[in-house]
């Protein structure tokens, strides 16, 4: 196939364009200054097309390569792509849907899911009021990671149970074999760093495991991979590491640990992609390839006459009107209602009366998210309007996350970067902070989302108890009629239900009194489950010892008083913010539309 010319119209992944290198005579289109004279040149020879959410094929592109025989995307959405003309010339669509152990443990997963899921910048991001200019990035999936750890002592078992419990595939590498541990050995570091997502140095520092992790295994790990270090800062080739992280070679570090303590390589303190901390231990980009290989392996297939992997059925797509486009919202709705027969809705804008009321051909209203606080469900059942949502593939995101803001919260790792990064450590040691294993977690809402939770906190040794409507005879755990009395017998409280009016402040001044001033509050529900005023009294007076949010009463606007405090780490609302998790969101708001219109069954029926 190297012969066959395809177009890449935009950067979009490197390892893409070493697959499509590999295999077939690559064009990158925004290296063409004189793109008409590229055109005369190559157009003949060009018959497939790379086009991604920023660049696409248009009509004139289309029409400018009389030999062009596909469209493979690396994006799901499809509106840089000229369906209609696509259709007309036969040329096919593709998308890309679908004591020290415990706290030394505990900080390397809290390292992990704080860089992967960017709780630190979130954090930074919040407090610098940027939430109301626009939403927070995606970030990466922690749940499934591949888990590689260089030594598997105490500390490097006590991470790989940990992990377990995240779906986390463990693989290691020691001086010899553990035959006791079921775990995939790797005779070297090299081979363990290329077979794995996320690399944890857990290892004694000795003569042989100074710079462990150098240039080559660096390299190996790749441009997707993660390095953990809670050993020692030696482990590490710094200046490699640096430049690594400098030149993206890498995706991204947690830090605990450095060559020479308190002074951290300057160059760090400006970059997104590493959480660092001074030394705290005791003290107390994967979807992108998995896309790449989609969009290569749909133009293998249709090149060598094979059924394609990810088809876009062009018969099957919607004429799309985006709300937020129209100003004379009135006008709109006076020229299109009676065409729209279904409304896309989330957890910022859903399906109110007015709406629905407006819309006199609506037949469903299909959720990109869980909650359905937004829609009017009660005037949909009346209307017979049907309401779809996307359960269960987010539960292990709003899960993981909840899990983060803990060990985020409880060991400081948010203010800990900020320590390092300001300068500070080089005038003393951060203050010492909580201990997360073993601590009593108390859930509100024991659904999907919640035992998800209780699950992962298991694995830290935490005793799980729960309040909900009404006790669940399947579960182990210790059940509480009143979340007063869990909140008064737990030492972190995670909101983990669906919003109603029966929830709305369910934390209240009662409860978090309840909680107490060594209390840590989690929520990872929805804002107005908190009495928001109440709670900002209560961190800024030191009545409870902190909390971790995802969401607020009133978003994008988060309480200023909260800016300052050192007690709460503050996230914009990224409980399914993935890469991973908003494309199968994606994939299900469509799928229900599509069954919904072909009178099928609804994937995930609500009403």
């Amino acid at each position: 196939m190297e012969a066959i010319g395809v177009l890449m119209t935009y950067p979009m992944s490197s390892y893409l364009e070493q697959e499509l290198d590999k295999r077939f005579n690559l064009f990158r289109l925004w290296n063409l200054p004189q793109k008409n004279d590229f055109f005369k040149e190559n157009s003949g020879s060009i018959r497939a097309v790379v086009g991604n959410a920023n660049a696409g094929a248009d009509r004139e592109l289309i029409d400018s390569l009389p030999a062009l025989e596909i469209v493979s995307n690396f994006s799901v959405g499809l509106d840089k792509v000229d369906l209609g003309h696509c259709k007309q010339k036969g040329i096919r669509v593709t998308n890309t849907p679908d004591v020290l152990t415990e706290d030394v443990a505990d900080l390397a997963i809290g390292l992990m899911l704080a860089t992967l899921r960017g709780i630190c910048e979130c954090d930074r991001y919040v407090r610098a009021g940027l939430w109301k200019k626009g939403d927070f990035k995606l970030t990466t999936k922690f749940s499934g990671k591949k888990v590689g750890i260089i030594g598997l002592g105490r500390i490097g078992t006590a991470i790989a149970k940990r992990a377990e419990a995240f779906n986390c595939p463990i693989s290691y590498y020691s001086r010899s074999q553990k035959p006791e541990t079921n775990y995939i050995y790797f005779p070297s570091v090299v081979e363990l760093a290329s077979h794995c997502d996320i690399l944890v140095v857990a290892c004694a520092l000795t003569a042989e495991t100074r710079h462990i992790i150098n240039r080559q295994v660096i390299d190996a790990l790749g441009p997707k991979g993660f390095l953990i270090n809670i050993g020692r800062g030696p482990h590490i080739d710094e200046h490699e590491l640096v430049s690594a992280l400098v030149e993206r070679r890498i995706a991204g570090a947690g830090l605990d640990v450095f060559e020479k303590e308190p002074h951290v390589p300057e160059e760090l303190f400006g970059l997104d992609n590493v959480v660092l901390l001074p030394h705290v231990a005791s003290g107390t980009v994967e979807t992108r390839n998995a896309m790449a290989d989609l969009v290569v392996g749909n133009l293998e297939a249709h090149f060598s006459k094979k059924p394609l992997l990810t088809p876009v059925e062009l018969d099957k797509r919607f004429n799309l009107f985006r709300l937020w486009n129209f100003p004379q919202k009135n006008d709109f709705f006076k020229d299109n209602s009676g065409s729209i027969r279904a409304v896309v809705a989330n957890v910022n804008v859903g399906a109110n009366r007015e709406l629905i009321d407006s819309l006199p051909a609506l037949e469903i209203v299909s959720c990109y998210s869980v909650g359905l606080d937004k829609v009017d469900l009660r005037h949909c059942k009346q209307k017979g309007i049907r309401v779809t949502n996307t359960p269960d593939v987010l539960t292990d995101d709003a899960a993981d996350l909840a899990i983060g803001l803990m060990l985020t919260t409880l060991r400081g790792i948010s203010e800990c970067d900020r320590y390092v990064r300001g300068g500070l450590w080089k005038k003393g040691d951060f203050k010492l902070t909580t201990k997360f294993s073993g601590k009593k977690v108390g859930i509100i809402g024991l659904g999907r989302i919640g035992t998800a939770i209780a699950k992962r906190a298991e694995a830290f040794n935490c005793p799980i108890s729960y309040y909900s409507r009404s006790q669940k005879p399947e579960s182990k755990y210790k059940y509480f009629p009143s979340v007063v009395e869990l909140a008064s017998d737990c030492d972190i409280l995670v909101v983990a239900c669906a919003l109603t009016e029966e929830t709305r402040h369910i934390i209240n001044r009662q409860v978090i009194d309840a909680l107490g001033p060594k209390g840590f509050l989690i929520n990872i529900g929805r804002g107005p489950h908190i009495d928001e005023p109440e709670l900002v009294s209560a961190l800024v007076e030191r009545r409870i010892a902190g909390a971790g949010l995802d969401v607020y009463e009133n978003e994008p606007h988060v309480p200023e008083e909260l800016f300052g405090l050192d007690n709460v780490v503050l996230v914009p609302h990224i409980g399914s913010g993935t890469v991973e998790t908003r494309i199968v969101m994606a994939d299900l708001v469509v799928g229900n539309l599509e069954a919904h219109f072909s009178n099928n069954p609804l994937l995930t029926p609500v009403v």
